[in-house]
């Protein structure tokens, strides 16, 4: 991305926040998945905000059924009565959860449309007016417009698809919002360059002793850096400088990725601590879960809680580990949340979830036609 499409991405987003649209959009249902730190000082605290198909749902069985997560969300979709259909390719536990409750793989939108009756909704913004409903975890097709020219398909994940293309957009997105904003880490982008120089200028604008590293396009946690702000100038020097031969055999992944990043920028966030977890009498900075289904049905937006739960960094908060295997999450245990601590999280969530997701929807097609003008 250059600095002229930068610029351009970043101004037609906070134009998009800006404008004040009457809402009215077609139906939607888009599962998200947001990674978020907790403690009681600071409160909620997000750091990653995903579609639910791009989530392999590792922390999805809880002690009374095996694939929780994604059993519940196809549950809540049986009530639309919209048969479902799926592409490849799909992880594994939603697939077979989707499998389970009924649905069918197709190739495409095109295939789908074969099989389905050629009458568009007489409301469309009524999930139940819909001939079926289609789960994948592809881009593009939003993109292009299908759900505009396949009006009789409901397209799952619409909504948020195109605002998670990369870590920018959604930080981007979340910063021009006033609810979503106050939830998120101090954080700031930077072009790659002069290692010295970028941490000075990242001391003075990210508070704290540790700062937070992220690359722009990863996911899964490639690239995420956890590190101590007097070690940040050699870091940088080393991942933003050493030869791709040299980082590509490094070990640890969060590393490694930088030989493969071709991005000319990065982004540095406030490092946020949870709320220490004991496992085996071990303190743990645990990273929360939290599942949630946002709904657009006859002109009301809503966002219903499906699951949260803790899951945590490969060691525990002890000196002789390093600050990625202290902080950033593994999935090495996993716990259910404390109720009064759910309430909570939930409480803060909510406001900020529904504003994010009534200008998603209210400026969906202005930034899908941006996307395309950029793909061109």
């Amino acid at each position: 991305m250059d600095r002229l499409l930068l610029f351009l991405y970043l101004a037609a987003l906070a134009l998009l926040c800006q404008y004040n649209h009457h809402l009215d959009a077609m139906a939607d249902l888009s599962l998200v998945v947001i990674d978020l730190k907790y403690n009681r000082q600071q409160g909620v605290k997000i750091c990653e905000m995903q579609p639910g198909s791009f989530s392999r749902f590792s922390g999805a069985d809880t002690l009374e059924e095996m694939n929780a997560i994604p059993n519940k969300y196809c549950a809540i979709l049986e009530k639309y009565h919209l048969p479902g259909y799926f592409t490849h390719p799909l992880y594994q536990k939603m697939k077979q959860a989707l499998v389970n409750h009924g649905w069918a793989s197709v190739h495409s939108a095109e295939e789908l449309l074969s099989r389905i009756k050629q009458q568009p909704p007489e409301n469309p913004d009524n999930l139940f007016d819909y001939q079926c409903c289609l789960f994948s975890l592809h881009l593009d097709p939003i993109i292009r417009g299908d759900p505009l020219r396949f009006p009789q398909i409901l397209f799952l994940d619409r909504a948020i698809l195109p605002f998670c293309c990369n870590k920018l957009t959604m930080n981007w997105f979340f910063h021009q919002l006033d609810k979503t904003r106050n939830l998120r880490p101090i954080w700031a982008v930077y072009q790659k360059g002069d290692p010295q120089d970028l941490s000075r200028r990242i001391l003075s604008d990210i508070p704290g002793d540790i700062v937070v590293i992220k690359p722009i396009q990863s996911t899964m946690g490639r690239g995420v850096i956890i590190v101590d702000k007097q070690d940040l100038a050699s870091t940088l020097e080393y991942i933003l400088h050493s030869p791709k031969e040299l980082l590509i055999k490094d070990p640890e992944r969060s590393y490694s990725q930088y030989a493969r990043d071709s991005s000319e920028y990065f982004i540095i966030e406030e490092f946020i601590p949870s709320d220490p977890l004991f496992f085996e009498q071990e303190p743990y900075d645990c990273t929360m879960r939290v599942t949630a289904l946002l709904s657009y049905h006859q002109k009301i937006a809503d966002v219903t809680f499906l699951s949260e739960y803790w899951y945590s960094p490969s060691k525990p908060t002890r000196s002789e580990y390093t600050l990625i295997q202290s902080h950033k999450a593994k999935g090495t245990h996993f716990c259910t949340v404390a109720p009064d601590v759910s309430v909570e999280v939930r409480r803060q969530l909510y406001p900020a979830l529904l504003e994010a997701y009534r200008h998603m929807l209210d400026q969906h097609d202005t930034y899908i036609h941006f996307l395309h003008s950029a793909q061109e």
